[in-house]
């Protein structure tokens, strides 16, 4: 209900506009956000909630129908849909011949999410603007003069109309098809496209580029089917160019490249050294013609002939060519079946035999052609050589200062230079995280006082740089002061000549091995033993480490062992051995000291006593495992155990609740889970197997949550060295051997059974094998009723010369 405007503002003169009003409340500007109360900045009704005065109306109530309404939020029933519009604005220009107006070509696009417009301008080749961003993403009001405060909305755009942004007018000509699908199915129409207006500036440079084309454009033959099958192919012949009969002509090497891909073909020119002379290109690459009468002029080997140039203008200018190609000449090229092992080729005048080729150019003639015969022909003596090789000089004797290679590099140059390290080795060799690469044996000091003798060191060796330290373990009250006995160096070897020009031998690492003796500056040393890092990493690398390769070293025993081998089983190894099955380290060791003698050393007997070790069942303690990762997940404050089970359910495309092992393993990785590597594959050697070595992954999450399943808190320990497989490796001496696998593995059985039989009973005081050997010499005996008295009745015995 309105005033009446011709009756002034006084009492009586207006109606009440409360009658009726029941709500007189004042709208509440503050409210809740996240639970946190604060003052709120959204346009509210006034009291009653009727509109403020000085509130616009919205132009349309809404786009939908009532009751139609989307029950998602716009950014998220929207997000990443953006409608996009072919535009254009026109900007004029000023003293530009021909062209008044510059036809700007944008793209609007249209976010739903949340309204916001970006201009932007593709950009072109040579337009000399700035182009790209026009306008950046943000919501733009309607023009001052247009009486509307309300932002650009979808309305607003459309094919055929224009909108001003920040006073430059865009015409709507396009939209792409997900744009005209949204506008039709929110019920507005869009008019086909118009044509985008032609840039006058541009059309005129086209013309000025179209003129200065030729006519007709070169023919150039180009067989891409070839190029894309020999592409890097590359056939290498090796030649000479005899130049001697010239005056100062010497005899050239060449090395003849023919390209598969294009038939080109490239010499080049071996140079030898300090020759004087620079360039080994002799011919670039192209191809090759067969006759040579003299360099081509220009345009002679053009594809047309020109017959007259009318004009002197670049613009007006006109050609006449040959229809008829009567100037052409055919010239005929070198290809692939031109040249062979003896053959002489033209090279721009020059005559070059080929003499050889390479492996590959073999191998495609043989395949492509059926050539056998590369037999290389033979260079011709060269008499005027340009340079003789000339051998270096001795090196003076070594005079005690410095280093030796110090000295030697000293020598050899004029400005004193460092040594040359083998970076090589350096970059192999060097350590590389937990792996050490460095050697460490326990090592005995070889002398006649005994106090000295009982001192304990450790030799470690680098295989960086090929050196080694001495380290002294001192013990209480020993009266030895311990540390470092000798620094870290190369330790030269016994007998070798120290003033000399040659360097003198230096201990290497193959020199390094249980049993060696090595001396370094008159102490002698006897190594004794290795850590299970020095062990494992020679037996890894047995190419390096002959003394770790338990091929070799059973070959030894093997071909040692095969004349005396049914003595060395039941004499050396004994009954007790048979039976079990197993025998202690030190049986094995004078087993094969006995056989051997000093053909086999330490080293080697501890590595064939390593490879058949009974590896002794540790349980393992899956409760003290389970609180070691709690502690780690705890220290760490990982809670992401609802994302890790998202992880597994993902990966688990069949809903079966299992997955393998590595993809536990990988999933676990992938989640960044603070836990070493030793103790990520302790827990899943905890976890129950399926059908099949599957996991299941919730038993995992129930493992490692520490708040629905917590444990009592564990003691800190170094992970990476408690379970890692060095703490719990048994020492060599105090671990059992596999005697049955040792000799199953030299293979000495099947001769044995060959020649055993009635003639292989013992007889006297010899030894007798038992019965119930496992299956390599009990099988010898034959049957029960074949076999001694004293082994088919009551327990098998053994019996040796003298001994009941």
């Amino acid at each position: 209900m309105m005033r009446n405007p011709p009756l002034p503002l006084l009492p009586g003169n207006d109606f009440d506009r409360k009658i009726g009003q029941t709500r007189f409340h004042k709208s509440q500007h503050f409210g809740n956000v996240h639970k946190l109360s604060m003052l709120l900045d959204k346009q509210l009704p006034g009291i009653g909630g009727a509109p403020m005065p000085h509130v616009p109306h919205s132009r349309w109530p809404s786009i939908y129908c009532r009751g139609d309404v989307s029950a998602l939020p716009a950014w998220l029933a929207f997000d990443k849909e953006t409608l996009v519009f072919d535009a254009y604005f026109k900007e004029a220009l000023q003293e530009v011949e021909g062209s008044p107006f510059l036809p700007r070509y944008v793209k609007i696009y249209f976010y739903l999410e949340d309204g916001t417009i970006q201009v932007q301008e593709p950009r072109r080749v040579n337009s000399g603007i700035h182009q790209g961003v026009f306008i950046s993403r943000q919501r733009i009001r309607f023009p001052p003069d247009s009486r509307s405060e309300t932002f650009v909305d979808i309305v607003d755009l459309n094919i055929g109309r224009e909108v001003e942004l920040y006073g430059r007018v865009f015409k709507i000509v396009n939209c792409d098809r997900f744009t005209r699908n949204f506008l039709n199915r929110m019920g507005i129409t869009v008019p086909d496209p118009i044509t985008m207006p032609e840039d006058p500036y541009m059309e005129r440079r086209f013309k000025m580029q179209e003129a200065l084309q030729p006519k007709r454009p070169k023919k150039i033959s180009f067989d891409e089917t070839q190029f894309l099958k020999y592409d890097r192919c590359v056939l290498r012949f090796y030649g000479y160019w005899d130049d001697r009969e010239s005056e100062d002509g010497i005899l050239h090497k060449l090395v003849v490249l023919f390209y598969l891909a294009d038939d080109t073909v490239e010499v080049k020119e071996v140079l030898p050294v300090n020759s004087g002379r620079t360039g080994k290109t002799l011919l670039s690459r192209c191809r090759l013609p067969k006759e040579f009468k003299g360099v081509a002029g220009p345009g002679e080997r053009d594809a047309f002939t020109v017959l007259n140039v009318l004009g002197q203008s670049t613009h007006k200018k006109r050609y006449i060519f040959d229809a008829l190609n009567c100037g052409a000449r055919p010239t005929s090229f070198y290809s692939q079946r031109d040249l062979a092992i003896g053959a002489v080729i033209n090279v721009m005048g020059r005559c070059v035999v080929l003499c050889d080729c390479d492996e590959y150019t073999k191998e495609y003639y043989r395949a492509n052609f059926g050539l056998e015969d590369f037999t290389p022909k033979p260079y011709p003596a060269d008499d005027d050589i340009v340079f003789d090789s000339v051998p270096r000089p001795e090196l003076p004797p070594y005079n005690g200062y410095g280093s030796h290679e110090d000295s030697s590099y000293n020598c050899r140059t004029i400005y004193p230079v460092p040594p040359v390290k083998d970076l090589k080795q350096f970059l192999r060799k060097d350590r590389e995280g937990m792996d050490s690469r460095v050697l460490r044996f326990s090592a005995q000091m070889i002398s006649n006082i005994p106090h000295l003798s009982k001192r304990p060191f450790i030799l470690s060796f680098y295989l960086a740089d090929d050196t080694l330290n001495v380290f002294e373990n001192v013990r209480v009250n020993s009266g030895f002061q311990g540390g470092m006995f000798f620094s870290r160096d190369k330790f030269v070897k016994p007998g070798e000549n120290l003033f000399g020009s040659e360097p003198p031998a230096c201990y290497g690492k193959e020199d390094c091995y249980i049993g060696a003796l090595l001396e370094l500056r008159d102490f002698k040393f006897l190594l004794t033993g290795a850590d299970e890092y020095a062990l494992r990493y020679m037996e890894l690398h047995c190419d390096e480490f002959p003394k770790s390769n338990i091929r070799q070293i059973l070959h030894k025993i093997r071909e040692r062992a095969r004349p005396v081998y049914k003595q060395f089983v039941a004499e050396e190894l004994g009954g007790d051995a048979l039976r079990s099955g197993r025998a202690p380290y030190k049986v094995l060791r004078r087993a094969l000291l006995g056989l051997l003698g000093d053909q086999i050393t330490e080293h080697e007997v501890v590595t064939v006593a390593r490879r058949f070790r009974v590896q002794p069942e540790v349980p393992l303690d899956c409760e003290a495992i389970r609180r070691l990762a709690h502690v780690e997940l705890k220290r760490y404050l990982f809670t992401a155990f609802e994302r890790l089970l998202e992880t597994f359910r993902h990966m688990d495309a069949a809903h079966s609740g299992r997955l393998s092992r590595k993809q536990v393993y990988t999933a676990l990785r992938g989640a960044r889970l603070p836990v070493d590597v030793e103790l990520t594959n302790k827990i899943l050697d905890c976890m129950p197997q399926q059908e099949g070595g599957d996991i299941c992954y919730q038993d995992v999450i129930n493992f490692l949550d520490y708040d629905h399943f917590p444990t009592a808190p564990a003691e800190p320990i170094s992970i990476q060295h408690e379970l890692s497989w060095m703490s719990h490796a048994p020492s060599v001496d105090a671990s059992e051997v596999a005697v049955d696998a040792f000799l199953g593995e030299l293979g000495l059985e099947e001769d044995l059974r060959a020649s055993c039989g009635d003639a292989a009973r013992p007889s006297g005081s010899g030894a007798v094998v038992p019965a119930d050997a496992p299956g390599l010499l009990g099988a010898a005996w034959g049957d029960a009723g074949d076999r001694p008295a004293e082994l088919t009745s009551g327990r098998p015995r053994v019996t040796f010369a003298g001994f009941d």
